[in-house]
């Protein structure tokens, strides 16, 4: 049996340390390029500390209690057990806002800041995950400060040419935070309306919308209190244009 020699085995460990300084200097310039650490950023001064929030929590709860969508005696200890933390949608943050579990300016919120990690992520992904053409606003006319959030937006084809985007829309909150926009042209124009804030009590959003080609029928839900305080309660349509209060497909 043959020995390697020593002068073979030096060679293949040279070979093995070249290709490990490689990747590490790739690994290295990878992190630097993703700058996670907000390179060229300034740290706060020293002693500058947060601005408080204007007192909203008073106002929210006796909101909450006109819409009689807040329990008299309600107990916010409860707000994990009920698992009230954990949802996404305007009920869950305004009863987290009265309980003083988040923060927030106005009945909307704050807005949090972009991820510049996850933006320089996306940019290195292929071109083809983002097709599509160029971008078209769909809820205007917009709402007047601070009855400005849309978000949540969901939208659905019939296969032929009308589209529908059920939204959530804080343009008349607190009476209702939907909004639904419809396009009967392939999405080239879009005609915005609050078809869906009548039928089922005060809509805090959380939008649904399909079209079952079987029945040739729209459907489109929400949170509703008439469903039992924040059950889901359904709308039906033939053409996505105009909207009828169904019945509650969930009750709480």
């Amino acid at each position: 049996m043959k020995k390697k020699s020593a002068s073979q085995s030096a060679f293949f460990n040279l070979r093995v340390l070249i290709g490990l300084c490689i990747v590490l200097a790739g690994a290295c310039l990878a992190l630097f390029a993703a700058n996670p650490f907000g390179r060229g950023s300034t740290a706060p001064a020293a002693g500058k500390t947060k601005q408080s929030q204007p007192p909203v929590t008073l106002n929210t709860l006796n909101t909450l209690l006109n819409l009689k969508v807040f329990p008299a005696g309600f107990d916010c200890s409860k707000v994990h057990q009920l698992g009230i933390d954990k949802q996404d949608n305007m009920l869950a943050g305004l009863i987290m806002i009265a309980c003083g579990y988040t923060e927030g300016g106005s009945e909307e919120g704050s807005a949090s800041s972009g991820n510049g990690f996850s933006q320089w992520v996306r940019s290195l992904l292929p071109e083809p995950l983002f097709i599509g053409g160029a971008d078209v606003d769909v809820i205007l006319p917009d709402g007047t400060f601070p009855h400005v959030t849309q978000s949540e937006s969901m939208e659905w084809g019939d296969g032929s040419n009308t589209w529908v985007v059920n939204y959530n829309d804080s343009r008349t909150a607190p009476s209702c935070y939907s909004g639904i926009s419809y396009s009967t042209d392939n999405g080239v124009t879009w005609h915005a309306s609050q078809a869906l804030c009548s039928g089922h009590g005060t809509n805090f959003g959380d939008p649904i919308v399909v079209y079952n080609a079987n029945l040739g029928m729209w459907f489109a839900g929400d949170l509703a209190t008439v469903c039992g305080g924040q059950g889901i309660g359904l709308w039906t349509s033939p053409d996505g244009v105009t909207w009828t209060a169904g019945a509650c497909a969930y009750n709480t």
